[in-house]
């Protein structure tokens, strides 16, 4: 009874709704009503049957009325769409495309066959049109898109049939790119005049809907044509945005194809010409920081990551001061409101716990050239690991490491992840928020980019923090180790004894939070098993089972050989799954260099015991030590190699013409060969130099 009484009542606002232009609520409301039946799962089937029939037809109906009249036609109702496909699915189980499904395709494809303009390239010449013309010719392009945006929203319901009903139901590709162009002949261009409002252009729908298509192409077809569907698609974003440069969602999807090109100094360009700002680079900046990190952008990553710490920081304070002067006139609840924004929102962001990771990993891998400050004039700098900070087992690590345990201690400073890591337990993700923005990904419909979770950032922060903290820890412990006389063991102090003990409890915590985050065959739970054994060989032999008869060099020395020996099986491991070019730039700064750092520190540490380089021959934790050490390099050596291949760009341009002018494809193919050409002087020279260090343990220098 009350669902009829609703449905009445929105009737009778229809039937009396003089208005200019219809309101949709009343509309949408009996979409929803419709809608609200099909949820019910008591239903006998038939009636079951009956309501998704009443749904399909509320919904043509509302598309067929105000598809012309609103863009925001199909984000009404793409809720819907997905409820009806879900709905006819579970009631037609032997056919997985449900006849009510493909009556709605039917539907989409006679409206965009009807409101199709553009018939071929000589439609493309300007126009001149009058007011009512242009407004039907936008009328028609409306209910064009809102049609493909229809199709597309069901086809990508049907994983395994996606591309067979895009071939069925959707426009050609090349029909969608006449269509655009054609509209670019018969509405306004963009020319704001200084001040005025910064239009986009209606058909930039099609260009978005046409790029969605060629992503997921790519993804289906075989990989060695994987280039050219995505290079058409960077190619028309590219185009597109040209002609409408202030639709945010071009440039995001333009973004989104370069990186799958591997282009990520391209995407970081586009990212950086939308203009983030102030509290948007909290809900925006997850677009691309973690993908800078994959491109190799580690001095970007890290900048960008302590723009974010400066907008926490600062906002902190300002929201002190004017909170206070909320309540000094006497407007308390603004004073309230600012205090729990900072509370609930902004401290607790999820967004700057793992910014602070991503600086404290890449810190070491700063490239001098990189900075703003560097003229032209000024010779290049070497690229080399703790060029300008960060651990990365020379000399300097001592005094770094005490500046990092003393930046620690503030809350927005990058160090105080370790702190975060070290209290952090699994259900401490529900304590963070995430602020990011995932709306503006609203128009991706056919193809959605995947980002990190709420969880895997946590878990991701979590990790680089235990790992930043073992290194310091462990760094510490061997600046306070004291060398062996006469062939005894050193005694231990009160220091020595409280950073050893620092180093085992930290190490224990990090096993135990990461027990269960990773896959126990990954490639970075094998690296870690690696550093963790280089963990516990420093606290054997600083301080071994101290205060025990069986306290001696000799089992000490024992014990580091072992673990050593462990720790080589899980390099070896860890070498035969490097299967993907993409993981390189990522384990640079979450794995290698924190091993590498940590077998420099061991190697210190050997040599004020006597087991130095050149007792390689004497001394059996020597010679286990170089054997990691050249372990370690052949991986490396397969790392860089796997970059090498990461920049050579392979594609291939068939007998089907192009979506858009050789030109411009070529334009893209440049973009994407410098952007990965960049890592030749961004990465390889960090391995280059690993692997000439590690090569003097195999000489005994």
């Amino acid at each position: 009874e009350g669902w009829n009484r609703c449905r009445s009542y929105a009737e009778e606002v229809i039937a009396n709704d003089t208005q200019k232009h219809s309101l949709r609520g009343p509309h949408l409301f009996l979409v929803e009503l419709a809608s609200l039946n099909v949820k019910r799962t008591n239903a006998p089937g038939e009636v079951r049957k009956q309501n998704i029939a009443s749904l399909r037809e509320a919904i043509c109906k509302y598309g067929g009325k105000f598809a012309p009249l609103a863009s925001c036609c199909f984000a009404d109702i793409r809720p819907y769409l997905c409820a009806l496909s879900k709905a006819s699915r579970s009631e037609d189980l032997g056919n997985p495309i449900s006849n009510d499904v493909k009556l709605l395709l039917e539907w989409a494809k006679a409206m965009w066959t009807d409101n199709c303009q553009a018939v071929d390239d000589s439609s493309q010449s300007e126009v001149e049109l009058s007011h009512d013309e242009v407004r039907k010719r936008r009328a028609k392009l409306r209910a064009f898109i809102f049609a493909i945006q229809f199709v597309y929203s069901l086809a990508a319901e049907f994983e395994g049939s996606t591309l067979q009903l895009l071939e069925e139901y959707a426009p050609a590709k090349k029909q969608i790119a006449l269509e655009w162009r054609s509209s670019l002949t018969y509405l306004p261009g963009v020319s704001p005049k200084d001040g005025g409002q910064k239009e986009v252009l209606p058909g930039d729908e099609l260009v978005l809907l046409l790029a969605q298509n060629l992503q997921k192409i790519a993804l289906t077809t075989a990989s060695d044509s994987l280039a050219t569907p995505l290079l058409e698609a960077a190619a028309l974003l590219e185009e597109a945005v040209d002609y409408s440069p202030y639709n945010p969602h071009l440039k995001i999807a333009a973004m989104g194809v370069y990186l799958q090109l591997g282009a990520s100094h391209r995407a970081l360009s586009i990212y950086q010409g939308m203009g983030v700002k102030q509290i948007q680079i909290d809900s925006c900046s997850y677009l691309i920081l973690p993908s800078l990190i994959n491109g190799g952008l580690y001095t970007s990553a890290a900048r960008l990551s302590s723009s974010i710490l400066r907008l926490h920081s600062s906002t902190s304070k300002d929201i002190k001061d004017f909170a206070s002067k909320a309540l000094q006139n006497g407007n308390l609840f603004k004073a309230r409101e600012m205090s729990t924004f900072q509370r609930v929102k902004m401290r607790p962001s999820s967004q700057l716990l793992y910014s602070k990771g991503i600086v404290m990993d890449c810190a070491s891998l700063l490239n001098p050239n990189d900075f703003e400050e560097i003229s032209s004039e000024e010779p290049i700098s070497a690229v080399k690991l703790g060029a300008e900070k960060g651990l990365c087992g020379d000399v300097d690590d001592i005094t770094r490491s005490e500046q990092i345990a003393a930046d620690s201690m503030s809350y927005f400073n990058a160090p105080y992840v370790i702190h975060e890591a070290a209290n952090a337990t699994s259900d401490d993700v529900c304590v963070y928020s995430d602020n990011r923005d995932m709306d503006i990904n609203y128009f991706e419909i056919l193809h959605r980019k995947q980002h990190l979770t709420q969880s895997e950032m946590f878990t991701d922060s979590v990790h680089k923090g235990h790992t930043q903290g073992l290194l310091v820890r462990a760094v510490m412990a061997v600046e306070a180790a004291k060398a062996p006389k006469k062939g005894k063991v050193p005694k231990s102090t009160e220091v020595i004894v409280y950073r050893c003990q620092s180093l085992t409890r930290a190490l224990a915590r990090a096993r135990f939070c990461l027990q269960g985050s990773e896959d126990a065959e990954s490639i970075d739970r094998s690296l870690f098993q690696v550093f963790s054994s280089l963990c516990d060989v420093i606290g054997a032999v600083i301080l071994g089972d101290a205060g025990k008869e069986s306290d001696t060099l000799a089992n000490r020395e024992d014990v580091a050989v072992r673990l050593l020996e462990a720790a080589i099986l899980h390099v070896k491991k860890a070498q035969a799954m490097l299967n993907s070019s993409q993981l390189v730039c990522r384990l640079l700064p979450t794995c290698i260099v924190p091993i590498y750092t940590m077998i420099e520190t061991t190697a210190r540490l050997f040599s004020l015991f006597g087991w130095g380089k050149r007792k390689l021959l004497t001394k059996a934790a020597a010679s286990a030590l170089a054997d990691l050490a050249i372990s370690f390099r052949s991986l490396i050596s397969d790392l860089l190699e796997a970059m090498k291949k990461y920049r050579c760009l392979e594609y291939g341009i068939g007998d089907e013409a192009l979506l858009v002018g050789e030109d411009r494809i070529k334009r893209v193919v440049n973009e994407v060969t410098q952007s990965r050409e960049m890592t030749k002087g961004r990465v390889d020279p960090f391995f280059d130099q690993m692997i000439i260090d590690l090569t003097s343990y195999e000489i005994g220098e």
